[in-house]
């Protein structure tokens, strides 16, 4: 089993498949790092997929947090969750009909993210305005927890 994290603010196990965005049916969870499925080896360390839980994702839970058949658990202090924006579609169509190398698509400035260059230092972020933006709100917000 492997955890992802949901879209409502919790952790949830997954037992090697699990139904994702725009599918209907279930497919097998895969290490966004490796490429291989994550039920090979110890992915623990590896980048963690958002997916909502089976209850949210039917919409038979309201809320942060849920019980569920899957055992769920509430996301450490700090996890901030993210807001998938309205035209999520359209950015990952322009991503997959982008004829341009790139390693990923922001979802802040909707543009491929061409090499890892062009991620702030030390960071994930797309080094674009709304990127630096989200940066610094972050580094504020730590700052006011120490």
């Amino acid at each position: 089993m492997h955890r992802h994290a949901c879209g409502h603010g919790h952790y949830w196990e997954c037992r090697g498949t699990a139904v994702r965005f725009g599918d209907s049916e279930p497919t097998v969870c895969m290490c966004l790092d490796h490429g291989v499925p994550m039920e090979q080896g110890d992915h623990g360390t590896c980048t963690m997929e958002l997916l909502d839980c089976p209850l949210h994702r039917s919409g038979q839970a309201e809320g942060p947090g849920c019980e569920s058949s899957e055992r769920s658990e509430p996301i450490e202090d700090g996890w901030q969750p993210i807001q998938v924006p309205d035209n999520f579609d359209e950015m990952v169509s322009a991503w997959v009909d982008s004829a341009e190398p790139n390693i990923g698509w922001c979802l802040l400035c909707d543009s491929p993210i061409r090499t890892e260059d062009d991620l702030i230092p030390g960071t994930s972020t797309h080094n674009c305005p709304e990127g630096r933006s989200l940066e610094e709100k972050m580094r504020l917000a730590r700052q006011s927890y120490e």
